[in-house]
C-alpha cells in the first residue's frame, strides 16, 4: 500500500497519510478535510456555508484540528475554537474492487460537550471490517443551538443539525473518491449524537444522505431531542455582561464575545438547573419560522408518521444499567418522584405524581433485591428504554415497510467497561450509558484486550454485528465469520419486544426492559400523555 495517497474533492486535493491499527490492520488517515466555511464573526451561529476551494494546493490531512468550544468532560477544561468545521476519513484502500459501505458517525455529550478526537474515537476495531469510517465535529451549545425569533438575522436554530448535515453531503459528494460508496451509507451516533441521527430520519431535508441508521442510546423521545424555549439566549448573553434587550443587539455581543467564555457560561447554565435529567439550555428546537435551511419546523411527534425514513432499516438499542450513573441523586433522596419523567410531571397534579412514585418504587422493588438496584433500574428505564420503545411503536405503527433491530448491550467487564469505571469506580458491576462504545471504538482510555478474552470476543461480535449491517443490510450477515452462535437476530414484531441481548453469550428473546416498561407506560395513559 505505499504511495501518495492524494484524493481529489471538490473543494480541492487531500493528502492522507498511511496508518497501522493496533489490530494490525494498514489504513490510509485523512484528518481535519474543511467540510464547511470556518463559523467565525458574523457566520458564529448561522447555519454552515460550503467550505471555499483550495486551489491547486494539496491539503495535508494529517493532524486533527480544533474541536468545537465546550468543556472537556475527561479533563475538565474549556477547549475549542470557531473553526471547528472539519471531518476525518479512515479507508484501507482508496481503490476497492467494489465501493465500500461507508459508516459516519456522530459524538455524542449531551449536545454541549465531545468530539471526534481520536482519543476517543479510533476506529481500529472497526476497520476489521471492509468499510469507510468518517467522523467529525460539529458545533455545541448556544453555537450550535442558539435560536433566536428575528427572521432578519438568520439564526433560527439548529445550526449543529445542519452542520451534521453539510458533513454528510460532503461524504454524498466526495467519498466515492476515498474507496467509499455514497449509496450505501449508515449513519450512527451514541447518545445525543444517536437522537441528532434520529431527528435526521424525521427530518426532510436528510433524506437521501444515508440508507440506514444506528442509533445507539438516543431517540427522538429522548429528553435531549426538543428544548423548550426559556429565553436562554438573553440569560447567557447577561452572564456575559450583556445590558441590552433586543435580539440585534443580543447577537452582536455574541457574535464579539469571547469564544471559551461562551462554552464556560453555557455550561454553567446546565449546572445550574440542578440536574441531569432535566433537558439542557440549548439544543435541538422547533425553528421560528421557514428558512432555506429549516431542519425542524414541529415537534419531533408530530413527523413520526410520515418520516421518510419509515421505509429505511435501523438497529436501536441502549446498554443494560443505562441509569446506573445515579448514585449521588440517589443518596440525596431515593424518592422515584425526582426522575418520574419530565413530560408526566406536567401532566399531573403533586398528589397523582406521589402516588405514580409508589407505585413505581413497589413495582421495582419487586423485581430488584436492594434500594439502589430497584432505583438505578428505573432512571435507565426512564432515562433511554422508555424513549427507545416509543420510537419503535411509532415506526411500527406506520406499517411502513423498514425493518427495526433490537439490541440491549450487557456485557459486564472489570477492565473494557471504561465509561462505568471511570464515572463510577472500579469494582462496581453493571454496565452504564456508554460502556458500549469501548466494543466499538479503541480508545485511550485501555489496551486491545487479548484475543483470548471474552472482551476482545465482545468487540470481535459487537462491530461485526454492526459492520454487517452496515455493508449488506442484514446483522446477521457475520461478514468478520465470528462466532454468534446459532442466534438469528430478528427485527421487532409485537410488545414486549424482542430483541438481540449481547452478554457474554448472544440471545435472541424479550428483553426485561421492554417487558417491564409496561406500568410506566400505563402512566403515560393515566396522565394523557401521547406515547408516541
Amino acid at each position: 500500500m505505499e504511495g501518495n495517497y492524494v484524493v481529489q474533492t471538490e473543494y480541492g486535493k487531500v493528502r492522507g497519510v498511511l496508518h497501522t491499527s493496533q489490530l494490525d490492520v494498514p489504513y490510509i488517515q485523512f484528518l481535519g478535510i474543511p467540510y464547511a466555511a470556518p463559523p467565525v464573526g458574523s457566520m458564529r451561529f448561522k447555519p454552515p456555508q460550503k467550505p471555499p476551494s483550495w486551489g491547486e494546493n494539496v491539503l495535508d490531512a494529517n493532524k486533527e484540528m480544533s474541536p468545537c468550544p465546550a468543556k472537556n468532560v475527561f479533563t475538565q477544561t474549556f477547549v475549542g475554537s470557531d473553526d471547528c468545521l472539519y471531518l476525518n476519513v479512515f479507508t484501507k484502500t482508496l481503490n476497492p474492487k467494489k465501493p465500500q459501505a461507508v459508516m459516519i458517525f456522530i459524538h455524542g455529550g449531551g449536545h454541549f460537550s465531545g468530539s471526534s478526537s481520536l482519543d476517543i474515537y479510533s476506529p481500529d476495531y472497526m476497520l476489521l471490517s471492509d468499510v469507510v469510517v468518517v467522523t467529525f465535529n460539529y458545533r455545541l451549545g448556544p453555537f450550535g443551538f442558539l435560536s433566536l425569533k428575528d427572521k432578519s438575522l438568520n439564526v433560527p436554530g439548529n445550526a449543529a443539525l445542519k452542520d451534521q448535515q453539510l458533513a454528510m453531503k460532503f461524504v454524498k459528494d466526495n467519498i466515492r473518491n476515498f474507496g467509499g460508496d455514497p449509496n450505501n451509507c449508515t449513519l450512527f451516533g451514541h447518545s445525543s449524537g444517536a437522537t441528532s441521527v434520529s431527528l435526521h430520519c424525521l427530518a426532510e431535508s436528510s433524506c437521501g444522505l444515508f440508507d440506514r441508521a444506528i442509533i445507539m442510546s438516543g431517540s427522538p423521545f429522548a429528553q435531549e431531542a426538543q428544548f423548550p424555549d426559556e429565553n436562554y439566549p438573553l440569560k447567557l448573553a447577561k452572564m456575559l455582561g450583556f445590558d441590552g434587550e433586543s435580539e440585534v443587539e443580543l447577537l452582536a455581543f455574541l457574535n464579539d464575545a469571547d469564544v471559551l467564555s461562551v462554552a464556560e457560561v453555557q455550561h454553567s447554565l446546565v449546572d445550574s438547573k440542578g440536574s441531569k435529567f432535566a433537558p439542557m439550555p440549548f439544543g435541538p428546537c422547533i425553528e421560528p419560522y421557514e428558512s432555506d435551511t429549516s431542519f425542524m419546523l414541529k415537534a419531533p411527534m408530530d413527523l413520526l408518521t410520515s418520516a421518510w425514513s419509515n421505509s429505511i432499516d435501523i438497529i436501536i438499542g441502549a446498554t443494560s444499567d443505562e441509569g446506573l450513573h445515579c448514585r449521588p441523586e440517589f443518596e440525596k433522596s431515593s424518592n422515584f418522584k425526582a426522575i418520574i419523567p419530565n413530560e408526566l410531571k406536567l401532566a399531573v397534579d403533586e398528589q397523582k405524581l406521589e402516588e405514580f412514585a409508589v407505585r413505581l418504587k413497589e413495582f421495582y422493588l419487586t423485581l430488584f433485591p436492594s434500594e439502589f438496584e430497584a432505583y438505578q433500574k428505573f432512571n435507565g428505564d426512564q432515562f433511554r428504554w422508555i424513549a427507545l420503545q416509543r420510537f419503535i411503536h411509532a415506526r411500527r405503527s406506520c406499517n411502513a415497510s423498514g425493518r427495526t433491530f433490537l439490541y440491549r448491550f450487557a456485557v459486564d467487564s472489570l477492565t473494557q467497561n471504561h465509561y462505568r469505571n471511570r464515572w463510577i469506580g472500579p469494582g462496581v458491576k453493571g454496565v452504564v450509558h456508554a460502556d458500549d462504545l469501548c466494543y466499538l471504538w479503541k480508545s485511550n482510555q485501555g489496551d486491545v484486550p487479548s484475543r483470548d478474552t471474552i472482551e476482545f470476543i465482545s468487540i470481535l461480535r459487537f462491530t461485526t454485528l454492526l459492520t454487517s449491517f452496515a455493508i449488506t443490510g442484514d446483522p446477521n450477515s457475520n461478514v468478520l465469520d465470528v462466532d454468534l452462535g446459532s442466534v438469528i437476530w430478528k427485527p421487532v414484531s409485537v410488545a414486549p419486544y424482542e430483541g438481540l441481548n449481547i452478554d457474554r453469550t448472544l440471545e435472541f428473546s424479550v428483553l426485561e426492559e421492554s417487558n417491564r416498561l409496561k406500568l410506566l407506560e400505563s402512566l403515560y395513559e393515566e396522565a394523557s400523555v401521547r406515547l408516541h
